[in-house]
């Protein structure tokens, strides 16, 4: 017993020293509090405080384990007569009426305290608070500025900032300043430097792009200062070290792209962001790194361009570039490789406005050409649409818009219900849709955002929307109703352009600075009998020669060649022909786009009468184009380059509904009046197989007629 108690008063004399009971058994003791080995406070920089204004700041302590501990906390000033602080840490810019219960803050002198928190001997690192007259206003003023309306990279430029009080200069007794850019990437500030005063802060021009330029202090902001690093002028390219701008690449290869970005002074840019896009996605493959691959058999256009917001920032109205020209990729087959493979797609309109008729969606492999496991459609489609990158697809509808997603086993398809109407356009990256109601009152063009389907469409009232096209970059979307442009862009309002005739049609050059339109102007046979072109950077027309072009009569579709220099316009019964001759700089800083020079090199007629046209089919390649047409029996086909034209003829007398073309060009698939769909081998040159739709599978169900196959579509 004696043992024990000794022990165990020895053991409670150790815990003691060493600051807790911790032994011997004892439990439920709370040890005492540590003392603090940090306090910090807060804010911890430095501020600036009118006379008789008030600051909250607020302090911690932790342990030597940086733990926090709740331990008294007392706050001081080292210049009492300039600043009082209460027991709670609100600093006074002058003197309070009660430290414990601070109510009146009596203004004093302009001065300098040090304010710090402390706790059992640790002490914060001191905040220097400058009390001063109350800051009516400041000036902010360039010093010794380079003349120029602009600041080329890496310009470096100081900034002087005075603080007014009833006009009195009071910059020295407000301390250091806080300066401010709106745009980060567009100029680098740096203050507290050794080698500038105080009150000022040195600029540097970083990327291409308008800022503006703040300075501020006790709560009090100057009038902005606008700065422009100079923006993006031209853009040139070298693929591999050569100039050259065509290429024919096995499937596979890679070219590495070298941009040269000019200012609108004429001084080389480094470091600007620009997009690299391409025509054909699923064909021609880009990075952001600037390398293009040529993925599938086929062709495509590789656009280099200066995009807002990511280039030329900030800049109103935005001002995009575009490289003075393309970059074309023929894609042949690798020596190794098997035959290129996808899928097309087949689905039906019949089902129209009938209550109960449902509709379904079928793949067929180009591998084998047997119709596959089909999906149903939750609305009967009116259009379809695949993304560039052939990764989805879009069917409008009446009742709502619906996705396919062609890569699922089986295929799948969801839908929504607040975008109806017909898929005009879908964006370069797939993720905004374009969908125009003509049956609503008022019509609506609805702009959505595929990649996030709880994100609302973008309504637009625009009335009778017949073709839209997205810009190579996805800056821009051109909409054509009768005679009217549209021009969306989610960095702008929508802009609404009366043209002097009525266009059908719209594409772009592969470069991407120039948009042509199938009519919109007038031309010798009439309005609309013309191809027009405009700028894609501020929407005007396009400066130059023949920047207008009569054709034989309006025509109907219009397409640019893989090549970047030829387009075709589809002109019943025949095709017009259009080259671009030449295409030069700005002739000047402002002006936003190149001058273009155009030809018309003639009407080719395809020998076939006249027509009304379904389908406008260009190989990837642009070594052939195809016109299936309403009511014909055979495909019309047109050598380009060649010239010559021929008719493939359907099978069965059969004649063509819809149809799309494989992405290395050697096959077609036709849906057909027979109700089935005919594989036509542009090698061959002929209506090699008809795939049937069992009776068992219909296109459309719960109905006692029989629907056609007049929606038929090539996976990219």
């Amino acid at each position: 017993m004696g043992r024990c108690s000794f022990a165990f008063l020895a053991c409670l004399a150790l815990a003691l020293l060493l600051g807790g009971i911790t032994g011997c058994g004892s439990t439920g003791a709370a040890s005492p509090v540590q003392p603090p080995a940090l306090v910090t406070i807060t804010p911890a920089t430095n501020a600036s405080l009118d006379l008789g204004a008030t600051l909250q700041f607020t302090a911690a302590a932790r342990n030597s384990s940086n733990t926090s501990v709740a331990v008294p906390i007392t706050f001081t000033s080292s210049n009492t007569a300039v600043l009082t602080i209460s027991n709670g840490g609100l600093a006074c810019g002058g003197t309070w009426d009660s430290l414990v219960a601070p109510v009146v803050c009596a203004p004093g002198p302009s001065g300098v305290a040090m304010v710090a928190a402390q706790s059992e001997g640790v002490a914060s690192p001191p905040v220097t608070v400058y009390v001063h007259e109350h800051i009516d206003s400041f000036t902010i003023t360039p010093v010794n500025p380079p003349n120029s309306q602009c600041f080329s990279q890496n310009t470096v430029l100081n900034y002087h900032a005075v603080a007014l009080s009833r006009g009195i200069d009071i910059t020295n007794s407000v301390g250091p300043l806080t300066w401010q850019q709106a745009n980060a990437n567009v100029v680098k500030l740096t203050t507290n430097l050794p080698t500038i005063p105080f009150n000022e802060a040195q600029a540097t021009a970083n990327l291409p792009g308008f800022t503006r330029i703040t300075a501020n202090a006790a709560g009090a902001a100057s009038s902005p200062v606008d700065f422009t690093t100079c923006p993006v002028r031209s853009i040139s390219l070298l693929v591999n070290g050569t100039d050259q701008t065509s290429f024919i690449v096995p499937k596979g290869t890679a070219k590495t792209i070298t941009a040269t970005v000019t200012d609108t002074l004429g001084n080389t840019l480094t470091g600007v962001k620009l997009s690299f896009s391409s025509t054909q996605p699923a064909v021609v493959t880009t990075t952001s790194s600037g390398s293009a691959t040529g993925a599938l058999v086929g062709g495509g256009d590789v656009t280099v361009s200066c995009t807002p917001p990511n280039c030329n920032e900030g800049l109103v109205p935005p001002q995009p570039v575009y490289a003075d020209q393309a970059l074309a990729l023929t894609v042949t087959p690798a020596s190794n490789s098997t035959a290129q493979t996808t899928t097309a797609f087949v689905t039906s309109t019949g089902c129209g406005t009938n209550l109960g008729c449902t509709t379904e969606v079928f793949p067929i492999s180009t591998s084998t050409n047997v119709l596959g496991i089909g999906a149903p459609l939750p609305n009967p489609p009116n259009s379809f649409v695949f993304s560039p990158d052939g990764k989805k697809a879009f069917l409008g509808s009446e009742q709502g818009l619906m996705t396919l997603n062609p890569s699922a086993a089986p295929i799948s398809v969801s839908a929504r219900t607040d975008v109806t109407g017909k898929v005009l356009a879908v964006s370069p990256d797939g993720n905004t849709v374009i969908v125009s109601d003509t049956g609503i009152t008022p019509n609506q063009v609805f702009v959505v955002n595929a990649s996030n389907t709880t994100t609302p469409p973008v309504d637009l009232l625009i009335t009778g929307a017949t073709s839209a096209r997205f810009s190579p970059d996805g800056l821009k979307a051109f909409i054509l109703a009768g005679s009217t442009l549209y021009v969306y862009s989610s960095l702008e309002a929508l802009k609404t352009i009366p043209l002097a005739g009525p266009a059908n049609d719209v594409t772009f050059l592969p470069m991407g600075a120039f948009v042509y339109f199938a009519g919109g102007d007038v031309g010798n046979n009439g309005p609309g009998a013309a191809v027009s072109v405009r700028n894609t950077c501020d929407n005007q027309p396009a400066t130059g020669t023949n920047t207008t072009l009569s054709t034989q009569g309006v025509p109907s579709a219009i397409r640019a060649l893989v090549n970047g220099t030829d387009l075709l316009a589809l002109d019943s019964p025949g095709i017009d022909l259009i080259h671009v001759d030449s295409i030069t700089a700005p002739s000047s800083p402002t002006q936003c786009a190149q001058s273009v020079t155009n030809s018309y090199q003639g009407f080719v007629n395809l020998g076939q009468g006249q027509f009304t046209p379904i389908d406008f089919l260009v190989s990837t390649d642009s070594t052939k184009a195809y016109i299936l047409a309403s009511g014909f029996g055979s495909v019309l086909s047109y050598t380009i380059g060649g010239g010559s034209s021929s008719a493939i003829p359907l099978v069965g007398n059969a004649t063509a509904l819809s149809g799309d073309l494989t992405d290395d060009g050697t096959t077609l698939y036709v849906g057909a009046s027979d109700g089935r769909v005919h594989v036509v081998s542009t090698v061959l040159g002929g209506d090699t197989t008809q795939i049937p739709i069992p009776a068992g599978i219909p296109l459309c169900g719960n109905v006692s007629f029989t629907c056609m196959p007049d929606l038929v579509r090539v996976q990219p």
